[in-house]
């Protein structure tokens, strides 16, 4: 044969892993939910400058020890900084913080009301379900229903996954994120429609081999392709969720949940999906095939 390795053998396992995964995610999405930030809540925004800057790390265990307990702070290249603080945080706790590291002056003090985070939240939701419906037309302009349905199962399976690590570690969810998990799901597909496309090339020319045995040769195939966009990504995306700072760690935060749930994914869920439900509606290899043409 020419693959090594038969991952659709082990396509229950990864059924009860994921269901695991997924569950677990809607129980706390349910149960705990998400530390929205600023951009969906509203609140205040300082920019500080001292006269000798602290470390970035002391200001924000000071703002902690303060009674803070939602609150963003970053220091541009300008060496001032800039603390955001959610609507309902005790203000005057901030000065009270500030003040700590010596003389400082207010460079600028904003507040973004309930009207603006409302209207961001509409935005951000918008633009979700613009970005989705963009990518159902796709799938559903690129394959038939059968397949295109299994790599939106996939997306929804890394989008939900990725939410619910959110969740789990309370990292604070802004409209930063929220780009990010929109290309974690772009990135989804892109894996998926890749292994579809093999897939659905050795149908047409491995006549003879039975479909699960010509899914798991497509997946062998485009294996280095998946490991090796995976792994450079993953690479990249961790080493800005270590070294990037506060801000910029927690947008990385998504993409290094979503490359590896989006690589599981891509040869677990969507191609298995497809395997048991032509079998389960009693669509043998050639129905199949006909739903790729």
């Amino acid at each position: 044969m020419e693959y090594r390795f038969r991952f659709l053998r082990y396509r229950f396992l990864a059924y009860l892993l994921s269901l695991l995964l997924v569950v677990g995610s809607i129980f706390l999405l349910a149960f705990k939910g998400l530390n929205l930030g600023l951009d969906f809540t509203g609140g205040r925004v300082l920019e500080v400058r001292f006269e000798k800057n602290p470390d970035i790390g002391e200001l924000r265990r000071s703002l902690k020890e303060a009674g803070l307990e939602s609150f963003l702070v970053q220091e541009t290249k300008e060496g001032t900084y800039i603390i955001k603080v959610r609507e309902g945080e005790n203000y005057e706790a901030v000065k009270n913080a500030v003040a700590k590291f010596g003389k400082y002056e207010l460079i600028r003090q904003e507040r973004i009301g309930s009207v603006i985070s409302e209207e961001l939240r509409e935005k951000a939701v918008l633009a979700i379900l613009t970005a989705l419906g963009g990518i159902l037309l796709y799938l559903a302009f690129r394959f038939k229903p059968l397949w295109g349905v299994g790599a939106l199962l996939a997306l929804v399976h890394d989008v939900l996954i990725v939410v619910g690590a959110y969740s789990l570690t309370y990292r604070e969810v802004n409209l930063e994120v929220v780009s990010a998990l929109l290309i974690v799901a772009g990135y989804s597909v892109a894996d998926t429609v890749v292994i579809f496309d093999r897939i659905r090339e050795n149908l047409r020319v491995r006549k003879t081999l039975p479909l699960e045995e010509v899914m798991d040769l497509s997946i062998n195939q485009t294996l280095s392709r998946t490991i090796m966009t995976s792994l450079t990504t993953f690479v990249t995306a961790f080493t800005l969720f270590i070294l990037g700072g506060y801000a910029l760690s927690n947008i990385m935060f998504a993409f290094v949940v979503g490359v590896v749930v989006g690589t599981f994914s891509s040869v677990f869920v969507a191609s298995a999906f497809v395997l048991d439900v032509g079998r389960l509606f009693g669509l043998g290899k050639e129905k199949v095939q006909e739903e790729t043409a």
